[in-house]
């Protein structure tokens, strides 16, 4: 009889002990998990492993009422909450981090464009200077004084209105050069027409 009773309290005394080695276990895991988020928490790679390395943890602290008996009961109780807290926080902390991700996406696709923009504004601005020095050098070439004007073929006897014989040109492409120029200097447009003598192209102010 009392060889069955001291095996009863043996055995009680036995699983006591294993019960408070496991609450102990297990409070130190909580402890190290709280240690770890801090340094988890710092990028959202490392936030989303402790979120993973801890879920059989989250599990097993969802019942610990078989260790209330424990005298480390008390405390996992208290680490418990603060693990739960840490937790919750993992969705809004990952969130911080994706919204930070894409902000900075969203900056770095602004400067660029902004930069593209710039550099296509400073290529258009360097053809058109182009156009405009090639073109003041087509027209410096291409116009002459009217009391200068030679025509460019002896054959040609156009004459404008003042009776001094036009300037001719010997393509198009050179007349409409020079009419584009001249009817913004003017304000009159004029027209390229070919001479009659087809020794070239000439300009008019007259609408037919």
């Amino acid at each position: 009889m009392f060889s069955f009773i001291k095996k009863f309290f043996e055995r009680r005394k036995a699983l006591a002990v294993e019960r408070d080695s496991l609450c102990n276990e297990l409070l130190r895991r909580v402890s190290w998990a709280l240690s770890d988020y801090i340094d988890a928490s710092k990028t959202k790679e490392s936030i989303q492993k402790w979120l993973e390395d801890n879920s059989k943890l989250l599990v097993e602290l969802s019942d610990i009422r078989g260790f209330k008996k424990s005298p480390y009961y008390g405390l996992l109780l208290q680490q418990r909450k603060k693990f739960d807290e840490f937790y919750t926080r993992v969705p809004s902390r990952i969130n911080y981090f994706v919204a930070a991700e894409q902000k900075k996406r969203a900056d770095a696709e602004y400067v660029s464009k902004k930069v593209n923009q710039w550099a296509s504004e400073q290529k258009s601005q360097k053809i058109k200077a182009s156009k405009s020095k090639e073109l003041g050098r087509k027209i410096a070439k291409l116009t002459v004084n009217a009391d200068d004007s030679i025509p460019a073929n002896d054959k040609c006897s156009c004459c404008g209105k003042d009776g001094k014989k036009k300037m001719m040109y010997s393509t198009e492409g050179e007349a409409l050069i020079v009419a584009e120029h001249r009817s913004k200097e003017i304000g009159v447009p004029l027209h390229v027409y070919p001479c009659p003598n087809g020794c070239g192209f000439h300009l008019t102010s007259n609408q037919e």
